[in-house]
């Protein structure tokens, strides 16, 4: 099953079916946040293909002297097409590195890992189901010293504590049994049968205090960022 960021990159290539396109459209209209995200892909999109392309455009002759590409006529075998093949190479080369690079930085990766996921996309107190059957419920995000969003969830009996990298890598700094799960919305504040482990990783990061429902709400619309 596809994630929602997978889902997104196929709907702008157009490789979704009919039928999931239409589906995904309508969501895109329900959800302000993806839209925006939406947005911000294919604008990245079209800079990329500014750059695949950038060797169709005209090269100024100022660039290629500066490049040490001009033209240089040989006595023996005047062939100024050689001069042109190489300006010609060299943009290529130019576009290719500036489309690599705006591969990786333009669009975001798709999270590494389920878990991830469901940490990066998941508001506290919902659930999310993981390609294994587990679920999940976040229920608070806190922000540690070095800078890093964290997220206290629930999974089965255990809580755990998960920060987050930069490459969208969710990494659980501690795990504690907490036993059966209180009643549905009453979750506020870290806790359990066995909430040392998870005492110590907040304190060890020295977390602030939980952030509001609505700057959660807008972290996960920018990407955590």
């Amino acid at each position: 099953m596809m994630s929602e960021d997978e889902r997104l990159a196929a709907w702008l290539d157009g490789a979704l079916p009919p039928e999931e396109a239409e589906a995904f459209a309508a969501a895109l209209e329900r959800d302000p946040a993806l839209a925006a995200r939406a947005g911000e892909w294919a604008a990245n999109d079209r800079a990329l293909a500014g750059a695949l392309f950038a060797n169709e455009r005209p090269i100024d002759d100022d660039l290629i002297a500066r490049m040490g590409l001009a033209t240089t006529p040989v006595a023996a075998n005047d062939n100024p097409r050689r001069g042109r093949f190489g300006w010609l190479a060299a943009g290529s080369a130019v576009a290719a590195s500036l489309a690599a690079a705006l591969v990786f930085t333009l669009r975001p990766a798709a999270p590494v890992d389920d878990l991830s996921g469901a940490l990066e996309r998941t508001a506290s107190l919902g659930n999310a189901k993981l390609a294994n059957g587990r679920t999940i419920t976040p229920l608070l995000t806190v922000r540690a010293a070095d800078g890093r969003w964290c997220r206290e969830y629930r999974e089965d009996e255990d809580t755990a504590l998960a920060c987050r990298t930069g490459s969208g890598r969710w990494t659980i700094e501690a795990r504690a049994h907490a036993g059966a799960a209180p009643d549905a919305g009453a979750i506020a504040v870290a806790g359990g049968a066995d909430p040392a482990p998870l005492e110590g990783a907040y304190q060890r990061l020295k977390a602030s205090d939980p952030v509001s429902a609505a700057d959660e709400k807008a972290l996960i619309g920018k990407g955590w960022q």
